[in-house]
């Protein structure tokens, strides 16, 4: 039993109802490269990206709401002053579920029907006491006994008991191991031990030396806390994970992303993240879900790519052999940037432009597209994308020689803003074998060094002016 979608209402900053659509395995019928049985590598996979306090751990919050014994408590502070009530709708494949307020102002809430379906959450603190006690506990009432808590914890509350019975069992621990393996890049050997007090603690042997679950680095004991929702899930199942990224090498958070995509083709994985590393094109392109959540003076917004902006993504990462870097780790920056993005047609124009604002004692001050737009004909499919997930400032400069895209630019995409330079290049290129001298902005000086020419210091003057008043004022035009 899939969940398809939830609706949230009056929860923290959510004061009007938003809505997220979740991603859902899916298969193809005969067997294929995507896997056994056709199952698609990614397809169950949502990734969640937004700027701190935009609201993202309040939607993996509003998703932990619904386990528990009992149904949990939004108090004052919790709940959204300009609403005074929750409402959190959750959609499954068969039927709907709703959690809400008793009545306005009230903390307690009541279900209308509660399905049989349990979230794993993994929050973003995933620390646990370093010694503790001995007891073990099984999958379902780990997730009842850490159910919603108003108050965002320290500490993980009862994951030392889940190692207990990790260890007791030979094929449990191998199993467990080897998700480790796959993450950490090595064979890793750990065991519970206990110290002259009666303490256990977690122990993890490195050669020589070994490490206590007081001295373990943040790291290891994130990778043990996201490996255990894993480990023992079932196809079908949901996990939800908050910022899996926090206190990993990069090559970690690699493997770590490789691992989502291939638990996600019979599992719904949800995560919440900052890192670009957790960005996958090819995911996408298989049915992988992509929501950007916004905060502003109307309360948090969700985003979300559509189908055509996932079909966009993939053409435009698909065989770009002179462009392999359209959707590099520095153009997935663009998933996590706020308003006030500069498209550009490549990657000499996001080098120059700067430059070109130098010498006229000025600043550009947005963000450049990771490396260009790979061409001027990509620059309307990336404003199509960042449409989408609710971008309001976005800028695109163009040469001189694409005139019929500026224009259609300006007509598609009236609430974004356009120049172009009066040149048919950034700078000066030679003339080669059949190709003409094409003109430049940037033309050699002296000392072999790019120089603006002189005549086009006016028009540049006012393209980088327009620029920056468009960027830091609400997207105003001037």
């Amino acid at each position: 039993m899939s969940l398809n979608r939830i609706e949230i209402l009056g929860y923290r900053g959510f004061q009007e109802k938003q809505e997220i659509k979740f991603a859902v395995p899916r298969k193809i019928e005969e067997q294929s490269d995507f896997g056994q049985n056709g199952l698609i590598k990614g397809s169950g996979l949502t990734i969640i990206t937004g700027a701190n306090n935009s609201g993202k751990s309040s939607i993996i919050e509003c998703l932990k709401a619904r386990e528990g014994y009992n149904p949990p408590s939004f108090p004052n502070g919790v709940r959204n002053a300009l609403v005074e009530e929750v409402l959190i709708k959750y959609y499954f494949k068969d039927g709907d579920e709703v959690l809400k307020s008793v009545r306005k102002g009230s903390s307690e809430t009541e279900y209308s029907r509660k399905a049989d379906k349990k979230f794993f959450v993994v929050p973003s603190r995933r620390a646990f006491e370093p010694y503790f006690g001995k007891s073990k506990i099984d999958r379902d009432s780990y997730i009842l006994q850490t159910g919603f808590q108003a108050r965002r914890r320290a500490m993980l509350d009862q994951f030392s008991y889940r190692l207990f019975a990790i260890e007791k069992n030979a094929d449990t621990k191998t199993k467990f191991d080897s998700i480790l393996e796959k993450i950490l890049g090595f064979k890793p050997e750990w065991a519970i031990d206990q110290n002259e007090e009666s303490q256990y603690f977690l122990k993890f042997i490195s050669g020589r030396n070994s490490h206590s679950s007081n001295g373990m680095g943040e790291g290891i004991v994130s990778i043990f806390v996201i490996v255990d929702a894993l480990y023992d899930s079932k196809p079908g199942d949901i996990i939800i994970i908050d910022e899996p990224e926090l206190s990993l090498h990069p090559s970690l958070q690699k493997r770590l992303n490789k691992l989502f995509i291939e638990y996600s083709k019979d599992r719904q994985i949800i995560i919440s993240t900052h890192s670009t590393y957790f960005i996958d094109i090819d995911a996408l392109s298989n049915g992988a879900a992509l929501v950007r959540v916004t905060s502003g003076e109307e309360g948090t917004k969700i985003y979300q790519l559509s189908d055509s902006s996932k079909n966009l993504i993939s053409n435009l990462a698909k065989g770009n052999l002179y462009n392999p870097h359209t959707w590099g780790l520095d153009a997935r920056e663009f998933f996590f940037q706020e308003d006030g993005i500069i498209l550009v047609e490549g990657q000499e124009d996001v080098l120059l432009y700067p430059e070109i604002a130098k010498q006229l004692g000025k600043e550009i001050q947005g963000s450049f597209f990771g490396w260009g737009a790979g061409g001027a004909d990509n620059i309307p499919h990336l404003c199509s994308i960042a449409k989408d997930l609710g971008f309001k400032r976005v800028a695109a400069i163009l040469d001189g020689d694409k005139k019929d895209c500026f224009e259609d630019l300006k007509n598609n995409f009236s609430e974004y803003h356009f120049e172009i330079i009066p040149a048919d290049d950034i700078r000066t290129k030679p003339a080669r074998k059949a190709n003409l001298e094409k003109p430049g902005l940037l033309d050699k000086g002296k000392d072999k060094d790019l120089v603006l020419q002189s005549k086009y210091f006016e028009a540049m003057n006012s393209i980088v002016d327009n620029l920056n008043c468009y960027l830091q004022d609400e997207g105003t035009h001037c």
